[in-house]
């Protein structure tokens, strides 16, 4: 070690004491970056560490990932009582799992102190005993959508053209469960036990990508009463569409479309979610636009799904009907040039596995450039990677 890294060891060290007369606990949101306080320390823990030691933590690491996805499937930890502790043949059991297996298992997780072991039971510490409820609701598609094809990304790419997926159905995640070929939701609609956590999951990252709040809607209002202003391409049950018309009464629901599958568009009728007027659109976001002259089309969690060739097609499908003043919004992660948040990098890494892609402000440069559109402006929401490109037609 350098005479420079044992300077920068009692620096970091000073630094974590002053820290810690401030620290009140960190974020108890999911995807949110470490505290000050814990970057500092796990700043310390790197230095400190030998290459050999990295190497060894990662691979216990990896390890333990696996575990605690699979106790979680087992329902063990789900067994565990939040309060005392539970024998092994109790545990295995309760769960009908060989009682041997669970002891191997569970000696990854005791030796982390993720769960604890004492006088012969299993007992939960404060982090185990949240993964028994939401947090291990989000775990699971992390693991299940991401890691599980990310772990087999070498074979992946050794067999493949060491690219980028071109198309969500011939895609890390599709190889991987056997089914290239398939669209990824197709393939999770026949599991729904899988499509549910993905559900949760999304619905539970909400306040990385808020609705509201990063774009002046108020540009797009027109008061041509006969000319479509906002059309939700891919826009779900219609949430995006309530948020906005709630913040920006001079946009009328006769002014907007939401654009979806079928099935999407008929839960939005059953909720209840929209406001009467809205027009609701049976569409495929990669055929022919049918809506013309809108003032704005907007893509919100759509293009992070697709590849960049997907992506063209797409925006391809709407270039041809948009009027001089017509503008494209894409609500995405954008991601920094540099590091990115654990949000946006563990994202992408499950975007990459099913076909699609987080960008940077770049990255839709080029992609808009080459579907004949050109930024006018990028809205960032404050303190977040996520925000709003601003595209119109090239001119």
């Amino acid at each position: 070690m350098t005479p420079g890294q044992f300077s920068r060891i009692h620096a970091l060290v000073a630094e974590i004491a002053d820290l810690s007369g401030t620290f009140k606990g960190s974020s108890e949101q999911f995807m949110v970056d470490s505290s000050p306080f814990l970057k500092k320390s796990e700043e310390l823990a790197a230095l400190v560490q030998s290459p050999e030691e990295h190497a060894t933590s990662l691979i216990l690491r990896t390890m333990e990932t696996a575990v605690i996805r699979t106790l979680l499937s087992l329902n063990v930890i789900q067994t565990i009582p939040s309060t005392g502790s539970i024998s092994l043949q109790d545990l295995a059991l309760a769960t009908k799992t060989q009682a041997s297996l669970l002891e191997r298992l569970l000696r990854v997780v005791t030796r982390t102190d993720f769960i604890i072991r004492e006088n012969g039971g299993y007992r939960h510490t404060h982090t185990s005993l949240a993964y028994n409820g939401l947090l291990g609701a989000l775990f699971a598609p992390c693991y299940d959508e991401g890691i599980r094809a990310l772990i087999r990304l070498p074979e992946y790419l050794a067999v493949k053209d060491k690219e980028e997926a071109k198309s969500a159905m011939h895609s890390p995640f599709t190889w991987n469960e056997g089914h290239d070929g398939k669209a990824t939701f197709e393939i999770l609609s026949t599991m729904p036990e899988r499509m549910e956590g993905v559900h949760t999951l999304a619905m539970n990252v909400q306040h990385l990508r808020p609705y509201a709040g990063v774009f002046d809607y108020a540009k797009i209002a027109c008061e041509d009463s006969e000319r479509i202003v906002f059309v939700d391409v891919g826009g779900g049950s219609g949430h995006v569409i309530k948020e906005i018309l709630q913040a920006f009464p001079q946009i009328r629901p006769e002014q907007c479309v939401l654009e979806d599958r079928a099935e999407t568009l008929e839960l939005a009728r059953t909720t209840g979610l929209l406001p009467s007027g809205v027009q609701l659109l049976e569409h495929d976001y990669l055929a022919r636009q049918p809506i013309s002259n809108a003032k704005a089309y907007h893509l919100r969690a759509v293009a992070y799904n697709l590849g960049d060739i997907e992506l063209v097609q797409l925006l391809k499908q709407i270039v041809p009907v948009m009027g001089p003043d017509s503008k494209v919004l894409i609500a995405e992660n954008i991601l920094f040039a540099d590091n990115g948040t654990a949000f946006s990098t563990v994202s992408d890494m499950i975007m990459l596995c099913i076909g699609g892609k987080e960008r940077t402000e770049r990255n839709f440069c080029e992609v808009l450039d080459e579907a004949g559109l050109v930024i006018d402006g990028v809205h960032r929401a404050s303190g977040l990677e996520y925000g709003i490109v601003e595209a119109s037609l090239k001119i």
